[in-house]
């Protein structure tokens, strides 16, 4: 709101940025300084791909501070509205990057006084300089980071650059959800060729989706991955009208060259971010199949923590799938289980790889984080304890809700379940 109204909220705004003044800003190099330019009277940033900086391992913002010249001396006679574009230039940062919008980060102003003349004044630096550190584990507030996620510029297939730039930012803005569990996931099983990957894409997910495209760009003259696609969960569409079958929200394209995937994900997450807790994945699978024939492998970035609304198309399946669970820490969720099962596919995490579903219930050894599994009664793989079953609502989805059918004009999904 302040900065929307600068004038009005003026006395506030100044008395949160100390003002400094120095001749000229310093140009020694910083390992540990980024400057993003605005230009003389401008705010716009004209280098915003600058920004996360590149650099191993993880970092936060300390300091921020906003660069003008003192020119003329006397404020009174400035032609440019100094609050207006000191609001404009803290916009437009917070556009860039919300974390920095934090009250954890030192603010303030600095004033260059080295400039008699308008021509002086336009050869100084304007803009923003940001200084931040290094995390170590406590700052990371105990989750893990993969070392390899971020690798050393030298390392980087430079052709990517400007992708592994904005999936890095995006993975910077959405640290909260990404644990390296997909990068490390996909590390491991390089053996899936020909691969089409096949990505939640609603809001809890996008930090475990950038890793998955991460990876790809940084190894893609070695990557399998041929095509990728989102799935949202119906765009914006009312929970109610969510019908199994035709839910919608799934976007496909080819992840060679990676460029496609990336501007394709933002265009994903703006036509909405999965409204109710449960998604549309065997929708999402079986139409991303339809658009790729030829596919042998198909890997699946799942929420372990949502249901599956539309289960019961999980019988349509011909192919099998490679599930690669986030969100596992309430244990490991038996809808996934029993996907990667009757698929013939299999299950992953960030520790371990399970392609032997079938013989271990045969021999009584599955396992999963500390629980054991069986095949009840009604034919589905559960804990065999009861109790161990945190993922108890959501076996709601293992039938078709009779209250709801698709409407009489539409066609029937293929595979059409009935009890």
């Amino acid at each position: 709101m302040a900065l929307s109204n600068p004038k009005q909220y003026r006395a506030e705004i100044e008395g949160k940025l100390p003002i400094i003044e120095t001749p000229v800003l310093s140009s020694k190099e910083s390992t540990n300084k980024l400057l993003l330019e605005n230009g003389y009277a401008q705010y716009t940033i004209k280098n915003p791909d600058d920004w996360p900086p590149n650099q191993e391992g993880q970092f936060k913002a300390t300091d921020v501070r906003v660069i003008f010249t003192k020119y003329p001396k006397d404020s009174a006679f400035w032609l440019t509205d100094y609050q207006w574009l000191l609001s404009k230039r803290l916009t437009a940062l917070f556009d860039l990057d919300s974390n920095l919008n934090s009250l954890d980060i030192n603010y303030s102003i600095l004033l260059q006084t080295d400039c008699d003349n308008e021509f002086e004044t336009m050869q100084l630096f304007h803009g923003i300089e940001i200084t931040y550190e290094p995390l170590d584990d406590s700052d990371l507030n105990s989750k893990e980071f993969d070392d390899s996620i971020t690798i050393a510029l030298d390392q980087i297939v430079m052709k990517n650059s400007s992708s592994i730039k904005r999936l890095k930012l995006l993975m910077y803005q959405k640290r909260y959800s990404m644990d390296s569990t997909v990068y490390k996931a996909i590390d491991r099983n390089r053996a899936w060729k020909n691969s089409l990957l096949i990505m939640d894409w609603t809001g809890s997910m996008y930090g475990h989706g950038a890793e998955a495209l991460l990876w790809h760009a940084l190894n893609e003259p070695i990557s399998k991955i041929e095509n990728a696609a989102f799935f949202n969960d119906g765009d914006k569409l009312k929970d109610r009208k969510k019908i199994i079958g035709y839910t919608g929200g799934i976007y496909s394209t080819k992840a060679k060259p990676v460029d496609q995937a990336v501007k394709l994900m933002r265009r994903v997450e703006k036509k909405g971010n999965g409204g109710d807790s449960p998604e549309n994945d065997m929708e999402a699978i079986s139409e991303s199949i339809k658009q790729v024939a030829d596919e042998e492998n198909v890997i699946l970035v799942a929420d372990n923590g949502s249901c599956i609304r539309d289960f019961v198309l999980q019988q349509c399946l011909t192919r099998p799938v490679h599930i690669i669970l986030c969100n596992t820490k309430n244990g490991i969720n038996p809808q996934y289980i029993n996907l990667a099962w009757k698929s013939g596919g299999s299950l992953h995490t960030k520790k371990w790889d399970i392609h032997n579903i079938q013989e271990l219930l045969e021999e009584d050894k599955l396992l999963l984080n500390g629980v054991k599994y069986v095949v009840s009664g009604n034919g589905w793989i559960m804990p065999a304890n009861r109790e161990d079953n945190y993922f108890a609502f959501c076996d709601q989805y293992y039938s078709y809700p009779k209250r709801v059918r698709p409407k009489k004009r539409q066609k029937e999904p293929d595979c059409y379940f009935t009890e």
